[in-house]
């Protein structure tokens, strides 16, 4: 597969950032200068829009840095930093100081961001119901599917960071839902009325999504003759039908909603085995030149990123100083993986020994020496967690109990023998599976754990101050 030519398909539009809080918006300005009038006269247009609204969900402040490896990893204890000299600013977030400016200027990055791409959606949707003889075929339904699922994927983050501990407090304010592309302020709402609203806009792109082509033909992950094919092609690195259900069964499970979180995560892994199989244990291990390090055929929803290498070489590389390098110190590894590390096929692919440091660097989003498409990936939502979900929270024992077993056998690992050992063992495959993706802080959170455990050395004590980031002060100063 030419995966240059794939990715320049999908680069087509981008955005350009501005300041936005929940009573501004941002508007659409291409690159090559269109007019918004000019971009939503034809179909192709659409197309470009909501592209573009993907490829910006790369910055550094979204899903190329904070919210993937970054702050909500810092957050949930990975990394050993140095409380001095370039570092110090990594080392007060990762100790729960958010009034510190490094902080401030996070939370401030991640929802402004958000919000724009936000707001972007929005005006998608309300100039895709304007001019709805544009579209051909189920194309209305499609791209407009897909923006209800990425309005709710972005607002559903943004509640799991800046929203309260759910579990505890769920009738706190929170964030704001916007759903126009206005000028006219957004109330802070209740957590439990921004899991409504994102309930409501899954169900909307779930009904819209009900002939996505992956569901016939699954993530159609070759390449077609002609680029106009390509764009309904590879649909597992965009928010298709399979994602958006997975999507669903990620926010029941948050609301506690596990009957519901269940229905929706048996249909993803029904067709599992067919779509989105596991990743063949020696294409990973033992395989030491192209290793899929992420697992490519497991992803249910990734981004494409053509410069994911230099999250690699600008945080993880071994060629980094000490107070630049993203440190895992071995002590900490050998406690998650155990004894078993040399099965599990997420420990030596992964963590590589460096000759200039005495722990191993982290190498999930290191290129490969071919230009394999996982070398792009950005991974988001995979099928290990529909499994994951099914194991806590089916009352069935044995569904739950098989569905843990399924994950385990595939990463090398031996099966459980009861279902008392699966809360246990869902810590510990949580802390594994997601390394560097952003997923287990929330995790940590959506239970409301006492303490956690650190790369620093003790168990962290935790409580909701911890667990709530503090709205940014862009936010708050119109309130």
């Amino acid at each position: 597969m030419n995966m240059e030519r794939y990715i320049k398909i999908m680069i087509l539009l981008t955005f350009f950032a501005v300041n936005v809080s929940c009573e501004s918006w941002l508007d659409i300005q291409p690159v090559d200068s269109v007019s918004e009038e000019q971009l939503f006269e034809t179909e192709s247009g659409f197309m470009q829009a909501l592209n573009g609204v993907y490829v910006e969900m790369n910055q550094s402040s979204l899903y190329g840095g904070e919210l993937l490896f970054n702050a909500v990893e810092i957050l949930a204890q990975r990394y050993q930093f140095s409380s001095a000299g370039e570092q110090a600013d990594y080392y007060q977030l990762e100790q729960f100081n958010y009034t510190s400016d490094y902080a401030e200027e996070v939370a401030e990055n991640i929802w402004k961001e958000a919000y724009a791409l936000i707001l972007n959606v929005n005006k998608i949707l309300s100039n895709a119901d304007e001019k709805k003889e544009l579209f051909s075929g189920e194309h209305y339904n499609w791209i407009t599917g897909e923006a209800y699922a990425l309005r709710a994927f972005l607002h559903f983050d943004l509640l799991r960071l800046f929203g309260p501990v759910y579990l505890t407090n769920k009738n706190d304010r929170s964030i704001c839902y916007n759903t126009e592309y206005a000028l006219s302020a957004s109330d802070l709402l209740p957590a439990t009325e921004i899991v409504e609203l994102v309930l409501k806009d899954l169900h909307e792109a779930e009904q819209r999504l009900a002939n996505d082509p992956v569901i016939k033909q699954g993530p159609l992950t070759t390449e077609a003759e002609t680029d106009a094919e390509n764009y309904w092609r590879f649909r597992n690195m965009r928010l298709n039908y399979y994602a958006v259900k997975a999507l669903q069964a990620r926010v029941y499970l948050y609301a506690g909603e596990n009957e519901k979180a269940c229905e929706a995560a048996r249909i993803v892994t029904g067709i599992q085995e067919a779509y989105f199989p596991f990743t063949d244990y020696t294409s990973v291990v033992g395989n030491s030149k192209t290793p899929d390090r992420v697992f490519s055929s497991e992803l249910l929803f990734a981004l494409q990123n053509s410069q994911r290498n230099n999250i690699f070489i600008s945080y993880f590389s071994p060629e980094l100083g000490d107070f630049q390098i993203f440190k895992t110190s071995n002590e900490y590894l050998n406690k998650i993986f155990d004894a078993l590390s040399a099965r599990d096929m997420r420990y030596a692919p992964l963590w590589l020994d460096a000759v200039n440091y005495d722990f191993k660097c982290f190498y999930k989003y290191a290129s490969v020496e071919n230009t394999e498409f996982y070398n792009y990936l950005i991974p988001l939502i995979r099928i290990s967690e529909m499994y994951y979900i099914l194991a806590e929270a089916s009352t069935n024992e044995e569904e739950a109990l098989s569905s843990i077993n399924k994950v385990l056998e595939t990463r090398g690992l031996d099966r459980l023998t009861s279902y008392e050992q699966i809360p246990d063992k869902l810590l510990n495959e949580y802390q594994k599976e997601f390394w560097g993706e952003g997923q287990l802080f929330f995790y940590y959170k959506r239970l409301n754990m006492p303490s956690i455990p650190s790369a620093l050395g003790n168990d962290v004590v935790m409580d909701a101050l911890k667990y709530q980031m503090p709205l940014p002060q862009v936010e708050t100063d119109f309130r």
